[in-house]
Formats: structure tokens, sequence, C-alpha cells
């Protein structure tokens, strides 16, 4: 009587330990990440000039996104309500604030915003690209750029040593890759920041290049035989070496690159798939992937990184976590695709062959 007494106090016991804890120290299990769509929407192109986009609430609103597909650009709002598209005579450069088309040789160029304004007419002749919220103009022979201001003047411009091969840029640096293996860093008053040669290869070249959205750090994949990956910190006054690593890619073509946005994470294309350094503690991973279309879109706030996998027609959005693994993909058709992310949603468009496109929202979701 005593034993069974005994037996049922601790049994009592144990439930009542089991219930504190699953009620104060059990940890949740993680909830899984999706994506829903939200809107589909057909792209109908107009004949002519680029219609102008209704809602337009100016530089920095926000409320407007670009896209380009193959031989169509335009814009669209995140609601999927208006969407504006053209096709191109020859090339666009296109952002979320401004388009510029030119022809083969341009003579003139005229920046527009999303709502048809003409901003400016620039002075420079060549062929406009946009970069970190900057206006650039590269001039033929491609060994020389411009950066062009509101009122469409050159605030500065550089010669180069040899032909540009990779840039990418932010508010604070502007990076140029050249064919003969340096990386120069320019600032926007046209101050030279980085003039630096990576060098250790048989064949110098700069295949690649990255900033990081505050500019304190930039990455080049660089060299033939062996190819390196190179990481760059600003250190006082000057950009530093702070990783480099020979890597077994042995790419003889641009290479893509870029930054997460809260800049803990670079992203680079690699044989295998997706490589990702940590910036914080200067460590590596990958995710494995078939051919790479495009990196660069990320999510800090969830911790996640899309990238657009596939070489051909049939294409897959990928979404992986930051520390390498894969979550899930989502399979579509293009011939032609485009992808851009906000706070709560991805916006892919797809084209197809027969000169189709469409436009998708997909917002995240957690099960």
């Amino acid at each position: 009587m005593e034993e069974t007494g005994k037996r049922r106090l601790v049994i009592a016991l144990a439930f009542v330990v089991g219930l504190v804890y699953f009620f104060v120290c059990a940890t949740p299990l993680p909830r899984e990440l999706g994506m829903e769509p939200v809107w589909s929407k057909k792209i109908d192109v107009a004949s002519g000039e680029l219609p102008a986009m209704p809602g337009y609430a100016g530089k920095g609103a926000g409320t407007v996104h670009s896209f380009r597909l193959g031989s169509v650009f335009g814009y669209f709002d995140e609601g999927g309500k208006d969407i504006v598209s053209a096709t191109v005579p020859f090339n666009v450069a296109v952002s979320d604030d401004a388009y510029i088309v030119y022809d083969r040789e341009p003579a003139s160029l005229t920046i527009k915003a999303p709502d048809g304004r003409v901003a400016a007419r620039i002075s420079e002749v060549g062929y406009p690209f946009f970069g970190g919220g900057r206006t650039f103009v590269m001039h033929p022979g491609q060994t020389s750029v411009a950066e062009i201001g509101k009122d469409g003047r050159a605030i500065w411009s550089r010669d180069f040593s040899s032909i540009v091969t990779a840039f990418d840029a932010r508010p604070d640096l502007a990076l140029f890759g050249l064919m003969d293996g340096r990386l120069v860093g320019i600032a926007p008053d046209g101050t030279v920041l980085i003039d630096f040669a990576p060098g250790g290869s048989r064949i110098e070249g700069i295949y690649g290049c990255a900033v990081s959205p505050d500019g304190l750090m930039a990455a080049a994949i660089c060299g033939l035989d062996k190819q390196r990956l190179v990481v760059l910190e600003k250190r006082s006054a000057a950009y530093r070496v702070a990783w480099h690593r020979w890597l077994e890619s042995d790419f003889r073509r641009p290479v893509s690159m870029s930054f997460t946005e809260d800049g803990a994470h670079l992203l680079y294309e690699s044989p295998s798939g997706l490589g990702i350094y940590g910036t914080g503690s200067r460590t590596e991973t990958s995710v494995s992937s078939k051919a790479l279309s495009g990196i660069g879109l990320s999510s800090p706030a969830r911790g996640i990184i899309l990238a657009v996998e596939g070489s051909g027609p049939q294409k897959n959005l990928l979404c992986a976590s930051a520390g390498g693994k894969r979550l899930f993909s989502l399979p579509f058709s293009g011939e032609a695709s485009f992808a851009s992310i906000s706070a709560d949603a991805v916006f892919l468009g797809a084209s197809s062959a027969d000169g189709s496109a469409r436009l998708l929202r997909l917002d995240f979701k957690e099960e």
C-alpha cells in the first residue's frame, strides 16, 4: 500500500515537472517558410514610347518597381493594379526611378522618370547605366566612364588603364573591374578610394565585383589559372584585403556576385551553385544548385536568400537560408526572367518564346 502511494506521488511529480517545462522552458518548433501567389498579370506591351506610370510618387518612394524581360521593359505597382511596358529599339538603362532608352550609336541621351517627365538631358556621349542610385555613362571604347549629375552634366570623368569588365555601385562607392586585373573604386565626388591589383594568377582580369550596402566592403572574382575570390574592407582611410581564397572555378565570362542588403553575406556564383561568404565570421558555405541565372535577392529580416537557377526556359526560384540550407524551390517557365523582392513579397516575371510575358506577386507565409 505504501509502495503504491510512493509510485503515485512520483507519477504526479513527474506530471507537474513536465507541465512546468512545457509552459516555461520548451522551445516552439520552427515554422516552415513558404510562398503563396497573390496576383498574376499579363504584360500588354505598348508600341512606341513607354506610357506614363500612374501613381509614381517620386524618387525613393518605393511604391513602383521596374522590370526588364528581354526586349520588354517597364514599371508596375505592388498591388498589380498598374503595369506599363514598351519594347526596346536597341537597349535601355532602367531603375525604379528612371530610364534611358538609347540607340546602337547614341548621339543624345534623355533621362525620364516613370511618369514620363524628362528629368535631364545628358551632355556626355556613350552608353548609360545605373547603380546605387547613381547614373553613369560608358564612353565608346569601354575605357572611360563619367558619373552624371541631376542636371545631366558630368560630375567627374575618368580614363582607365584597360577595358571595364565588371561593375557594381552603392551610394558611397562605385567599383569598376578592369581587364588588366585592377579594381578601381570611386566616390561620388570623383575621388579614387580603391586602386588595387589582386594579382597572383597567370592571366589577370576581373570577372565580377560587388560593393556592400554601406560601401565599406568590396569583393571581386579575379584571374585565370588560378581564379580567386578577394574581399576588401575599409580600415581607417584605406581598403585592405580581409579575405582571399583560390577557387575551383575557371569562369571566362562575367560572374554574378552581390552582397545581401544587410551586408552580412557575400553571394557569388560557383561551379557547384551558390557560394556564401559570411562577412562577420569570415567563413564560407554553399548551396548546391543548377546553373544560376541571377543572384542577389535577400530578405535580412527573414534570413533568406533567393536566386534564379536554370539556363534554359525551365527555371526555378531558389530559396535558401544564409547558412547554406536549401529551403524550397518554385519552378516556372521563361526564356527571360526577372525577380525583385520587398519586405513581404517577391515579384517574378517571365517571358515565353512567343513574346508573351507575365508578372507574378508571391507573398511569404509561415506554416
